[in-house]
């Protein structure tokens, strides 16, 4: 019966390991043991004992192959590796079972415990890299239950016994300093704790939290459009606003009016307003988040009726779409903005648009290195991650400085070319145009700690976009000095580069859109006094 139950086992560990499709030399190690085994299990006990020492030589060579094939082979971390290392530790233990001389049975019994650590080596470690929590504990407790087996059941020495205590030590001390070391390990995000998260101050520099936060905020965003976009009419989109819509950004409530456009209802004639239509990205839009946030286009319109004495009263319209390109904005000025009768364009474009600079910006020439990944232990998921950014610098070092990305010529961009249609129609149509260049939460002067926290949206990319919009302002404010009347925004004093006033790379908090409202109404005041002053001033 003992011998049926072993081949069994062993015919269900190689039947296993062919279905996970491990490597050839590894099912051959496979079959190596399984006849090993089967020839001890069925040959009379004189002539097995003969060959004993032969079949353990065997047994060890053909598991040392079958783990470095596995290794070599770079397999996934799958729980039912430690399935079969079972199976195999089982069908091992039936053999040294049979064995009568003590150290014949010590023998077999310690390729039986290898087999048991290598499965619960491979628990543990599905349970990391699947990032499953309880699964890795369970893992973990296997482990250190073997590694106990192995001390009292061998004869180690004192090297070896304080070898094996020392690591039963550590494995029972890692979750505790993990805890210790991790009090935000099971942070509650919510928009009363969410100001914890996104800031590098706040956060303490810590990825793994900036990461959460931006899962919490994309799964509510994504709610947000659900409930707010519908599929565009207009050939050169693909999605705009819903007109008449309603929705939630966590706690900031998002009103569509009826033409479309973020904020009140507001009628198609500007009836003696003096109208401003701010056009730009998610940046514009405002991507708020509490009760009282408002985005910065509604800030600039009560910053300009709180400070300048106008003969009419300005009106501000926020027609910035999350998603949307300069590109894009030209499409709707047809049909969208002209017909709203602006006396005003502020253009507030930015990373949306990135990729028409240059492709080879977006990303990085060269390659990645490798993205911070969340584990259920973070101390070892920043050992990780040192020893793979170590390796990475290791490995591409001696290859000298990736090459840099060709020589930009800022006004032979597509950028720069759609640019160029925006002034040109504000020109035609007699609209006054001021073009803004865009605010990132790092720029070039930023400690490259501080570029490497939002990796979220992966510091390669941060790293390009940073690249891309010192060109971009560029653009602007090269194409402002050619077209005299239009008006160059300064976007950047007291905002770009300082993350405390975002809420990720490229979006603002409340202070950030307040700021953005100052610089906006900075740059723009003299030409609306100019075009507002009272009579007689």
């Amino acid at each position: 019966m003992q011998r049926l139950l072993q081949t069994l086992l062993l015919a269900c560990a190689l039947l296993l390991s062919v279905w996970v499709r491990l490597p050839a030399v590894a099912i051959a190690g496979f079959c190596l043991v399984w006849a090993a085994l089967i020839f001890s299990a069925w040959v009379p006990q004189p002539m097995r004992y003969r060959f004993e020492g032969v079949e353990l030589i065997v047994l060890w060579v053909a598991s040392m192959i079958i783990w470095l094939g596995a290794a070599w082979s770079h397999i996934d971390w799958e729980i039912f590796y430690a399935v079969v290392a079972g199976l195999m530790a089982i069908s091992i233990w039936l053999t040294s079972d049979r064995s009568t001389p003590r150290l014949r049975k010590a023998r077999w019994n310690a390729v039986a415990m290898a087999w048991l650590l290598c499965g619960s080596f491979m628990w543990f470690g599905a349970g990391y890299f699947q990032n499953q929590r309880t699964v890795l504990y369970a893992g973990l407790l296997a482990t250190v239950i073997v590694l106990a087996l192995c001390r009292l059941a061998f004869a180690w020495g004192a090297i070896g016994a304080q070898t094996i205590n020392t690591l039963i030590l550590l494995l029972v001390a890692l979750p505790l300093a993990d805890l210790a070391v991790r009090p935000r390990s099971h942070i509650t995000m919510g928009p009363a704790t969410y100001r914890l998260y996104y800031s590098y101050d706040s956060a303490k520099g810590d990825p793994e939290a900036f990461a959460q936060w931006e899962e919490y905020y994309t799964s509510h965003f994504d709610q947000l459009w659900h409930e707010v976009f519908t599929t565009a009419t207009n050939s050169g989109l693909t999605f705009r606003l819903r007109p008449g819509s309603r929705g939630m950004l966590m706690s900031s409530p998002i009103s569509i009016n009826s033409l479309g456009f973020r904020g009140p209802e507001i009628s198609a004639s500007k009836s003696g307003f003096y109208r401003i239509v701010v056009l730009g990205e998610s940046s514009t839009f405002g991507m708020t988040i509490l009760p009282d946030d408002k985005p910065w286009p509604e800030r600039l319109e009560q910053i300009i009726r709180e400070r300048l004495e106008t003969r009419r009263p300005v009106q501000v319209i926020n027609a910035g779409v999350p998603g949307y390109t300069i590109e894009a904005n030209l499409c709707r000025l047809p049909e969208e903005i002209l017909p709203l009768q602006p006396d005003m364009i502020i253009s507030y474009h930015g990373a949306n648009g990135f990729s028409m600079i240059d492709s080879s910006m977006l990303p990085p020439v060269g390659p990645a290195p490798p993205v911070y990944q969340e584990r259920p232990i973070k101390l070892l998921a920043d050992a990780e991650h040192r020893l793979r950014l170590s390796l990475f610098q290791r490995r591409y070092s001696h290859g000298g400085t990736p090459a840099a990305p060709p020589a930009i010529r800022p006004l032979d961009t597509k950028y720069a070319a759609a640019y160029r249609q925006l002034i040109q129609c504000a020109r035609t149509n007699g609209v006054r145009l001021a073009l803004a260049n865009f605010s990132m939460a790092v720029n070039q002067a930023s400690d490259p700690k501080v570029i490497d926290f939002y990796r979220g949206g992966g510091s390669r990319a941060a790293v390009g976009l940073i690249r891309a919009n010192a060109v971009h302002s560029q653009i602007v404010s090269e194409l402002a000095a050619e077209n005299s009347e239009v008006i160059l925004v300064d976007a950047h004093p007291h905002l770009d580069g300082e993350h405390e006033k975002f809420i990720d790379l490229i979006h603002l908090d409340a202070e950030g859109e307040q700021q953005l409202a100052e610089n906006m109404f900075n740059s723009i005041s003299n030409g609306l006094r100019k075009d507002l002053a009272p009579p007689g001033f």
